[in-house]
């Protein structure tokens, strides 16, 4: 395909994406503030808040871990389960706009939309443009993706874009660009440095955003149905040769 006809096939995406986050911040900002700040939200933004305003950092949960940088205390654990990668990416918004329940809920909803983007764009890179535009459209009016985007329970927004990024370069830099190409590796292709780290960031992106004892075991069930359905053969195969 020409460089052309790419980024052809790349305008509706964006574009329809660019509309879809319009109407999202159009229908958050009204009623941004309500109802007011609860804990989850609070327990994700306090290493932030700590971060940006030291001395208003106040206590935090036995459970928190922060490392000093630059005399301040930098987020790098919100609990024995969970990293604090969504307290860091809140602490430049909080820097810039200050520490409130608008700033935390308007930057939770555009971590969500930019993990819809990267949804968007690794649709596109399997399946086409159509697949991607169908994909904006589910993801953009699913309850619960409105609804976590807006009132974060957990590290959800953070985790989705970690996980969107990752498939995305994953995808890219193996130069997997239909469902064909997924079936049939592409043969007498050299690797380039840039397909090498583009896996290598879509890995860690995943190490990010995949880390909850309830992701790996679906991520692992969906993997050997997935295998036991479309690679039956090889999969049997392989089990045989390696016994």
């Amino acid at each position: 395909m020409s460089r052309q006809a790419r980024e052809g096939a790349l305008a509706p995406v964006l574009a329809l994406w660019l509309a879809l986050s319009a109407a999202a911040f159009a229908l958050a900002i009204p009623g941004v503030e309500k109802p007011g700040l609860y804990y989850d939200e609070a327990f994700l933004a306090q290493q932030a808040r700590g971060f940006v305003e030291p001395e208003r950092a106040g206590q935090h949960p036995p459970s928190t871990r922060e490392v000093t940088l630059a005399g301040r205390p930098f987020p790098l654990r919100n609990a024995a389960y969970m990293g604090s990668l969504k307290s860091q990416l809140l602490i430049p918004s909080l820097a810039l706009f200050g520490s409130s329940t608008r700033v935390l809920r308007l930057t939770t909803l555009a971590t969500g939309l930019l993990a819809l983007l990267f949804s968007m764009l690794w649709a596109r890179q399997l399946l086409g443009t159509p697949a991607a535009l169908l994909t904006g459209l589910l993801m953009a009016t699913d309850p619960g993706f409105l609804l976590f985007s807006r009132y974060e329970w957990g590290p959800y927004t953070s985790m989705l874009l970690c996980r969107s990024l990752g498939f995305f370069l994953v995808t890219l830099g193996l130069g997997a660009g239909s469902s064909a190409a997924l079936r049939a590796p592409r043969a007498g292709r050299p690797r380039t440095w840039r397909a090498d780290a583009a896996v290598l960031a879509g890995a860690a992106s995943l190490g990010l955003g995949v880390y909850s004892r309830a992701d790996f075991v679906l991520i692992l069930a969906a993997t050997v149905a997935a295998l036991a359905l479309c690679w039956r053969d090889a999969l049997l195969r392989t089990l045989r040769e390696s016994r």
